[in-house]
């Protein structure tokens, strides 16, 4: 869908992934949600929203879904797709790119060069709120992070701490901040592996696509955690893999008790949906607000 007025256009995708599905519903609520508390925003920009993109990855992960998923029954029937059919690795126009991939380029970047693009997604878990954006803009961004890092506190989160050292390009920007990945550097990595038919898999991203429309715009991520670990986070020993380790160690159990004691350890909890569109509309606004500001100056 279309909203809006303004001469700067947005492009926003969500659900990509498939078991990430707070992005599809912020997208959907967004023209009430910018009508109700950002409606100064619809006269600025123009809107091109594609709020679903992976709707059969979606009706596979109905099992789990739930008001309130539980983490065991995610476990149970979670289903992402794999490099090669991930849609959010998959923007271009040849043949080997997925239908849905294809469909959406035109109607979202063929119109206009885009000053803004969010890509709304999620993680399964984590301490924290994890926040995207494109390298560019990283050192633009110290205003951005200090709003977000007031209102992802305001929710009751903390922020999600882990440097990947520029692997599949991922950069700490700070706390709860890194770069973008990209197309290039996932290839880089895995035919580091030598692993050359996993890197020619990845195709271009989302804000790669929007990027090269050529109007500087700033691409986010969101990436909130449908399951909260309620453990102090450290960025020398990231709570990320110290879990992942924990539950394949678990798994391998077999046991229902080795499960349930590691969901107290690390203090398992749902985020509300509620919570995780709260910050999503909030990362948009903001990024807007900044994106505004910085062209109000660059016009006068």
């Amino acid at each position: 869908y279309t909203m809006g007025s303004g001469p700067l256009t947005v492009s926003i995708t969500a659900g990509c992934h498939a078991d990430e599905p707070t992005g599809p519903m912020t997208a959907q609520m967004l023209p009430r949600l910018l009508q109700a508390h950002a409606p100064d925003l619809l006269e600025r920009f123009s809107f091109r929203v594609a709020p679903q993109m992976n709707p059969d990855g979606a009706d596979r992960n109905r099992p789990w879904f739930s008001e309130t998923p539980n983490f065991l029954t995610y476990l149970t029937h979670a289903h992402r797709e794999l490099p090669g059919d991930d849609v959010e690795f998959g923007f271009s126009e040849c043949p080997e790119a997925r239908p849905e991939c294809r469909a959406a380029i035109p109607f979202l970047w063929h119109h206009a060069p885009v000053v803004a693009h969010f890509s709304l997604h999620g993680m399964a878990w984590a301490e924290g709120a994890w926040y995207l954006l494109n390298a560019p803009w990283a050192e633009r961004s110290q205003a951005l992070r200090e709003q977000l890092y007031a209102i992802t506190a305001a929710q009751g989160m903390g922020l999600h701490e882990i440097d990947r050292k520029g692997a599949k390009g991922f950069t700490r920007i700070a706390e709860g901040f890194a770069t973008t990945p990209s197309s290039v550097a996932m290839r880089a990595f895995f035919d580091g592996e030598n692993d050359p038919e996993m890197a020619k898999k990845f195709l271009p991203s989302s804000m790669e696509v929007a990027m090269a429309t050529g109007d500087d715009p700033l691409c986010m991520v969101s990436e909130l955690p449908l399951f909260l670990l309620d453990v102090p986070p450290a960025i020398d020993d990231p709570v990320l893999f110290r879990f992942r380790d924990a539950l394949n160690a678990a798994r391998a159990a077999g046991d229902q008790e080795s499960l349930e004691q590691l969901i107290k350890t690390f203090r398992v909890t749902p985020v509300p949906f509620e919570t995780q569109i709260r910050l999503q509309f909030a990362m948009m606004v903001c990024a807007l607000n900044q994106v505004a500001s910085r062209r109000d100056c660059a016009s006068r």
